[in-house]
């Protein structure tokens, strides 16, 4: 499966976009949405981890 994302102002009310080759001819599936509804589904900043007792070891050899 191919996908194109691409961020585009819909001026008037029409978008206009330009797809690869590989489309031509084929039934594509559009989906459209609005930015800033986009960042309340995610969850932004609602979604906490605590890495402070995480342990990163740089020099590639095995942590124990």
């Amino acid at each position: 499966m191919t996908v194109v994302k691409e961020k585009i102002k819909a001026k008037n009310g029409v978008l206009h976009m330009n797809l690869p080759d590989e489309f031509k001819d084929k039934m594509v599936e559009v989906v459209v949405k609005i930015e800033s509804e986009i960042e309340k589904k995610l969850m932004i900043d609602s979604i906490r981890i605590d890495t402070s007792k995480w342990k990163f070891n740089r020099d590639g050899s095995p942590c124990g």
